[in-house]
């Protein structure tokens, strides 16, 4: 069988990478397998920071084109998955898989106006004026401008026969956005490289320093700790880990974090090499996530955390996982046995209390997290991709 497989954000190589990869690599060791996108990517390089064996994937970088520019393409393979974060086009491959890391909404009529709107502003008379604006205005408008998403984009998901749910909260929205059941195919998390180590007084969070709906609530996490300790907490430390980007706004972002962080015993480290991340992971007790605070799920469910990679790492690593609890999140951890649920900062304060006070119950809890972890692992993850191919006839079982 003839395989290919697109994404269009691959050069990132971060978890949505990993997953797409994971894939790829599966699949490779009984079909061909092309992974497309637009940037270089050395399938060396990829397999050593992902943990994967891509020596039997082929890597095509294509120019760079707009989505509904794709859907030629797609008609060379026996059988083609778009694994492309909101990239919505017609496949035309005898099979055909999308990935859904987050159901996009039908454009209402603001939506479409906005769509009309944005196919003016880009189009070949106007364009050479409004693409250095909107570069100025925000990071990434252009690109997004150049990139917009048709009214009609549920027709090019109809397309596509099987669709792949990264947890059941994604599930749930594509249900109820798209009216189409789909697989539940978690992410895999490479769980085999964390141990836990011997225990520092310390609690870290991990997420990327970057402005936006969707950020990890840093703030949040600092207004929280800054309270115990101007509550009489001592000894302990809170480590903000996690990658940056260069553009202004998230720049500024970073430095509002910074700024709130002064004359307290918080860290910010970024864009960490990936060993001494894992051993920041191995050696902190408690782990914090605070991504979805403050949103409302029934207007911007996006905005909540999809899966929570990092919180399995943390599990791994028998970092007690203390996180907020909405979109994904309840799917990793149960609540009082393999970690804590919080929806308050009083919550989030008072769980992280008692562990401080209770070591034997952050072992314990440590231990669960640990085993629970498991679930999410390369084998666990190959399994379900396995059964769903089979349900659908791809493979003969």
């Amino acid at each position: 069988m003839n395989v290919g497989l697109y994404n269009r954000w691959l050069a990132t190589l971060g978890g949505g990478e990993r997953y797409s990869l994971s894939i790829a690599e599966y699949l490779s060791r009984e079909h061909s397998v092309t992974v497309l996108s637009h940037a270089p990517v050395d399938a060396w390089q990829a397999g050593e920071r992902l943990g994967l064996d891509l020596g039997r994937v082929n890597f095509v970088r294509l120019d760079p084109r707009p989505p509904d520019q794709m859907t030629p393409i797609t008609a060379a393979y026996d059988f083609f998955i778009n694994a492309s974060h909101w990239d919505y086009f017609p496949s035309l491959a005898k099979r055909s898989a999308m990935v859904v890391f987050f159901p996009l909404q039908p454009l209402d009529f603001g939506g479409r106006l906005r769509y009309q709107l944005g196919r003016l502003l880009m189009g070949d008379r106007l364009a050479p004026l409004t693409r250095p604006v909107a570069t100025r205005l925000a990071p990434g408008l252009a690109t997004r401008l150049e990139n917009l998403i048709p009214p009609d984009f549920l027709d090019s998901v109809a397309s596509y026969e099987l669709l792949w749910s990264i947890s059941e909260f994604v599930q749930e929205w594509t249900l109820f956005y798209w009216n189409r059941e789909s697989d539940l195919l978690y992410p895999p998390v490479d769980v085999d490289a964390f141990r836990p180590g011997a225990k520092e007084p310390r609690i870290l969070s991990v997420g990327r320093f970057f402005h936006g709906a969707h950020n990890k609530k840093h703030a949040i996490m600092i207004r929280a700790f800054r309270q115990m300790v101007d509550e009489g907490l001592e000894g302990w430390e809170l480590h903000l880990a996690g990658g940056t980007q260069p553009e202004t706004i998230h720049q500024r972002y970073l430095d509002k974090l910074k700024r709130m962080a002064r004359g307290y015993p918080i860290t910010l480290h970024t864009d960490m090499p990936r060993d001494e991340l894992i051993r920041l992971y191995e050696s902190s007790a408690i782990y914090w996530h605070a991504a979805g605070h403050g949103e409302d799920e029934a207007r911007a469910p996006h905005a909540l955390e999809h899966f929570g990679i990092t919180t399995v790492e943390a599990m791994a690593a028998g970092c007690v996982p203390v996180v907020y609890g909405s979109g994904g999140q309840p799917e990793l951890v149960e609540d009082g046995r393999t970690g804590f649920l919080w929806y308050t900062s009083a919550d989030l304060m008072g769980h992280t209390r008692r562990l401080m006070a209770d070591e034997e119950l952050r072992a314990q809890v440590a231990a669960a997290a640990v085993q629970a972890s498991r679930r999410f692992d390369q084998a666990h993850f190959e399994e379900r991709l396995r059964a769903s191919l089979v349900e659908y006839g791809l493979y003969a079982g």
